[in-house]
């Protein structure tokens, strides 16, 4: 989006871990964990002299937990004790006062997460974006369906929205769109507008066509713990490679977890070498290699979403994609055949064979400007 619409200057970007080479814009780019880490030691040195009570109200907070109590789960995993809780708001108030300096210093117009969950320092910016009325907007970075609970099945909150959650959430589609308005329309604050995958639309408005009918490759997208070799490669699979025509690109998660020696060797000894390729997140862009291939599986990779935007078609092969991607499945992009089922196999490479003769173009869409 930045090069796009050539915003190298009206940006900052805030990365909170590894900085690469290969980072772009890298003037633009602040090293917020190596500031942040500053900035913590001297809090606490300060904190050390300072008198200030804390004032704790925590509403009904006995009866929460005791209802949770209830239920057969490791509550004491969950981290929601209230020394816990208290705790966490000390976090977050040991770094807001870095995040005030610096955004009342830079008045930024928006400030937008990829993933606004999760990090203790992401929701000390939130809350204190949200406390001086900047824009705060979470941009999708995978998917955002009805079993995410960071986007769905908010059933109780307040209707100005909590002020450690972003004010707006920018969506790749419309389904992903849908699965905040659910929750978010009982709100006065919280909106959601569609803006598209950015780096797909990136790519496709690069992208120079040629003849789209030859598609090469089998897509299949895996996923990282709690699957093993075997469990993404199951005999159904490698019965499946093993019968058809296709070359398969396996493509591993960018979090991959999977000894790459172990399985080259899986490889080997199914007689799979010669028709697969394991290719890594980064050495080819993801848009280009769905959009050689005649279609995509998946057990639930974010990849669907993708797929579905560049018209590739996407089988669903494990019952909790089938869950997550309920609203997609369509049978026309996007299909659901059971692994387990005695047909499996047939089914699998009838629809690859429907696959192989089609032929369609690529989709292009318009790339977002950030700063409209």
């Amino acid at each position: 989006m930045i090069d796009y619409h050539n915003l190298q200057n009206d940006v900052y970007m805030m990365e909170y871990q590894k900085i690469y080479d290969a980072s772009y814009n890298k003037k633009a780019i602040i090293p917020l964990s190596k500031y942040l880490n500053y900035h913590k030691l001297l809090a606490k040195l300060s904190n050390r002299f300072n008198k200030e009570i804390n004032v704790l109200n925590l509403n009904n907070y006995h009866a929460f937990y005791k209802e949770l109590s209830n239920y057969n789960i490791n509550i004491t995993a969950l981290g929601v004790s209230e020394k816990e809780i208290i705790d966490w708001t000390n976090r977050l108030k040991l770094t807001s006062s870095f995040f005030e300096k610096f955004f009342k210093k830079v008045k930024p117009k928006k400030v937008v997460f990829l993933g606004y969950y999760g990090l203790d320092d992401i929701y000390s910016a939130l809350l204190v974006a949200n406390n001086l009325n900047i824009e705060t907007i979470d941009f999708q970075h995978g998917p955002q369906t009805n079993v995410h609970l960071a986007f769905a099945h908010w059933n109780k909150l307040p209707i100005k929205g909590f002020n450690t959650m972003p004010k707006t959430f920018w969506n790749w589609d419309n389904e992903s769109k849908n699965s905040i308005d659910k929750w978010a329309n009982k709100t006065n604050t919280i909106k959601s507008k569609v803006v598209g995958q950015p780096y797909v639309a990136y790519w496709t408005s690069k992208y120079k066509s040629s003849d789209e009918s030859k598609k090469q490759y089998v897509f299949y997208s895996l996923q990282t713990s709690p699957f093993s070799i075997e469990d993404l490669l199951t005999p159904k699979i490698v019965k499946l490679i093993q019968v058809n025509i296709y070359h398969w690109i396996l493509r591993l998660h960018p979090r991959n977890n999977l000894n790459l020696d172990m399985l080259d060797r899986f490889l080997l000894i199914n007689n799979l070498k010669e028709k697969c390729t394991v290719q890594d997140a980064i050495s080819s862009p993801l848009p280009e290699v769905l959009n050689s291939s005649m279609a995509h599986i998946t057990n639930y990779s974010g990849c669907l979403i993708e797929a579905r935007l560049l018209n590739v078609p996407t089988i669903l092969i494990n019952i909790a994609g089938k869950e997550m991607f309920n609203q997609y499945i369509d049978d026309k992009l996007v299909f659901y055949i059971e692994q387990d089922d005695e047909g499996f196999i047939k089914n699998a490479e009838s629809k690859l064979e429907v696959f192989s003769k089609l032929s369609f173009k690529t989709k292009k869409t318009s790339v977002y400007n950030p700063l409209e």
